[in-house]
């Protein structure tokens, strides 16, 4: 009987262990499973992020390339706008060599007429110059006006990259404290 009692117990503790290492196994497969699912949200994680990244440097190259073309208009423009003003500046000199020739001709026949003449030209050439200046100090302005903009921009693209940065940082320390 000693023996059957001791049969019993053997099956009993084998069964019992049978069981147990069936606990084992589906929890070290439930262990590993947690562990996949893990994994896979720390990669989808990064994946998120560094797309998120691709997508913020694009938006950057955008506005750097906007900001060049701007510049480039502004270049542009300035250099229309100077061409236009030594254009005009010829074509008063022109205009001031005609006046002096006519003056030239007529001092000899009516002095009055040449005195009218001279004031006249006089008046054209401050005139001119009242417009070369107000060209200057238009040119001047937008000058100032690009380089504010510029620097708005800069400080723009500045601030948007410490904040990448940060959201970098905050996603970093998001999966730290995950792990």
């Amino acid at each position: 009987m000693a023996e059957a009692a001791q049969s019993d117990e053997l099956l009993e503790a084998q069964t019992e262990n049978r069981h147990l290492t069936g606990t084992i196994q589906a929890l070290r497969e439930e262990l590993e499973l947690l562990a996949l699912e893990r994994e896979q949200g720390i990669q989808e994680a990064i994946s998120r992020s560094n797309d998120e990244i691709t997508q913020l440097r694009k938006i950057a190259q955008a506005l750097r390339d906007e900001l060049e073309v701007m510049r480039f208009d502004k270049e542009e423009s300035v250099q229309k706008a100077l061409a236009a003003g030594k254009s005009e500046i010829s074509q008063l000199i022109a205009t001031t060599q005609a006046i002096r020739d006519e003056l030239e001709e007529m001092r000899f026949d009516k002095e009055q007429s040449v005195q009218e003449a001279i004031s006249i030209g006089n008046d054209e050439i401050a005139q001119l110059k009242a417009t070369i200046t107000n060209l200057r100090d238009a040119l001047e302005h937008n000058k100032l006006e690009y380089e504010a903009e510029k620097q708005s921009l800069e400080r723009a693209a500045r601030d948007e990259n410490m904040q990448l940065r940060e959201t970098v940082a905050a996603l970093r320390d998001k999966l730290d404290s995950k792990k």
